[in-house]
């Protein structure tokens, strides 16, 4: 498939679901699936997408949920996951050739380990001058916190009114454009959203459900999901 053909999408959103059921189905611990699809997997995905075009790529790693309900030894595999994530992504010369800027969102500094801060720190400063793609990973992350979060902060302020622009700027994702495709893997046959993620960036997107579990999608099917994009319409509300 030629992937400059295809009319691309200028934003994707990936919930990666099904790596626990991944593990299991192999007869392994939960957190062998996160370092198979977290601290593998996704950063091949991200750079099928930069190859295709794709400027925004956004990852949703772990929710609020994930972070503070599962067993301290998960967590503690969990921000191991994160670590090998971000050392293969700032150790691949595609990030930098690609000009690719990596950023963390959500409540990962009120959760995560400290070495896992710092390391995120240091992705940050180290890519926060490229422009030309912009890799999101959404740590600590619930959709419906980061409205309530959002609605609190603006209660605040003294001036102005409530417009869609108003509210916009107090998001954590606000420096983030419109999704347009949305990605969920591991559906099992349950396609749904979770915990209103991005439910302001996703107003309009365009939503693709598979049943591959994550640690299982690669770009074979990441470049299907492009494919079957281009050719929806968008109405855009319309």
């Amino acid at each position: 498939m030629n992937e400059e053909s295809l009319l691309l999408p200028r934003h994707v959103a990936m919930i990666l679901d099904g790596n626990r059921r991944w593990a299991r189905k192999r007869s392994l611990r939960p957190w062998e699936g996160h370092f198979a699809g977290i601290g593998k997997n996704a950063e091949d995905v991200m750079q099928t997408a930069v190859d295709a075009g794709v400027k925004y790529v956004t990852l949703w790693v772990g929710s609020y949920d994930n972070l503070t309900k599962r067993s301290k030894t998960e967590i503690t595999m969990l921000n191991k996951a994160y670590r090998q994530l971000i050392e293969k992504t700032l150790n691949d010369d595609r990030t930098y050739k690609n000009g690719i800027r990596i950023q963390f969102l959500g409540e990962w500094k009120k959760l995560l380990e400290p070495k896992t801060i710092e390391l995120i720190n240091r992705a940050h400063k180290k890519t926060a001058k490229h422009r030309r793609h912009v890799l999101t990973a959404l740590a600590g992350y619930n959709g419906d916190r980061e409205m309530l979060a959002a609605i609190t902060s603006l209660k605040k302020e003294k001036k102005g009114g409530v417009s869609d622009a108003a509210l916009h700027k107090h998001l954590w994702t606000a420096n983030l454009p419109p999704v347009d495709l949305l990605i969920r893997t591991g559906v099992e046959e349950d396609p749904h959203n979770s915990t209103g993620f991005m439910m302001w960036h996703t107003r309009y997107s365009q939503y693709y459900f598979t049943n591959t579990l994550w640690p299982d999608f690669g770009r074979k099917e990441f470049l299907a999901a492009l494919k079957d994009y281009s050719k929806r319409e968008r109405r855009l509300g319309k």
